[in-house]
């Protein structure tokens, strides 16, 4: 093993060492498929649920900021298991799988597409009706992106704490996909933008819509209060396509 293969391996095993609901492993794209990926780095990070599970299992995805894009996968596995998606699946508890994929540039619909069509592919146990994405800051834009572009692969979603939600969205596409919005309150670039979003929502008839801004977090801490939101995944996971279209 090369010593960054040695390094990622210690930090895996001091995450599962740690971790008591899930177990998380890497998964790398395979080289055919990584052209196709653009800006993906090579590595993702998912978890199972270490207790056995019977049937069909939901897929959480979430995605990173922009401090991601120069961190080394290592760094950015320890940051996941402390505040980010793998920190948040394990607090939760939950029959539920976390990928987290790992990107060099801002998320793009069209290669986060190809991705979830190959772990689609290979884990067939994923629950197809219930798939949720979430993220923050740069994983917040890159989740306003994504249901935008392919409403009709999620069950619920929450794009958070960021600021790109443009006149031009045809917020329409949104009306039946429940998405809750959270921000630091004192967060100042991105609190208008997500409150925006929001009523913008609202204003197109969709029901389901959440609003939450922490008091008093910045940037950082709504960060971490949004990956330490259960109740935001236990909302997310009450939803499920199927309902959506009976």
């Amino acid at each position: 093993l090369t010593t960054t293969a040695q390094n990622m391996q210690q930090t895996l095993d001091a995450v599962n060492s740690r971790f008591k609901n899930v177990e998380v492993s890497i998964i790398n794209w395979p080289d055919d498929l990584q052209p196709e990926l653009g800006s993906l780095k090579k590595s993702a990070f998912i978890a199972v649920p270490r207790k056995k599970l019977t049937g069909k299992t939901p897929l959480l995805i979430t995605l990173h900021g922009a401090g991601g894009k120069t961190w080394s996968l290592e760094e950015q596995l320890a940051r996941s298991a402390k505040v980010k998606g793998l920190a948040l699946v394990e607090l939760a508890g939950k029959e539920l799988m976390l990928l987290e994929p790992n990107s060099f540039e801002s998320w793009d619909p069209k290669t986060l597409n190809i991705m979830l069509d190959y772990i689609l592919k290979q884990y067939p146990e994923i629950d197809t009706n219930r798939i949720y994405v979430m993220g923050h800051s740069m994983g917040g834009s890159g989740t306003w992106a994504w249901i935008l572009d392919s409403p009709e692969r999620f069950a619920a979603a929450a794009p958070c704490g960021f600021s790109s939600v443009r006149d031009t969205d045809d917020i329409n596409k949104l009306v039946n996909l429940p998405i809750w919005g959270m921000v630091g309150g004192s967060d100042v670039r991105n609190v208008e933008p997500v409150k925006k979003m929001v009523n913008l929502l609202k204003e197109v008839g969709n029901t389901n819509v959440r609003y939450t801004a922490f008091p008093e977090a910045n940037h950082a801490q709504g960060n971490a209060k949004v990956f330490s939101a259960v109740e935001c995944v236990d909302w997310m996971l009450a939803f499920s396509l199927k309902k959506a279209h009976d």
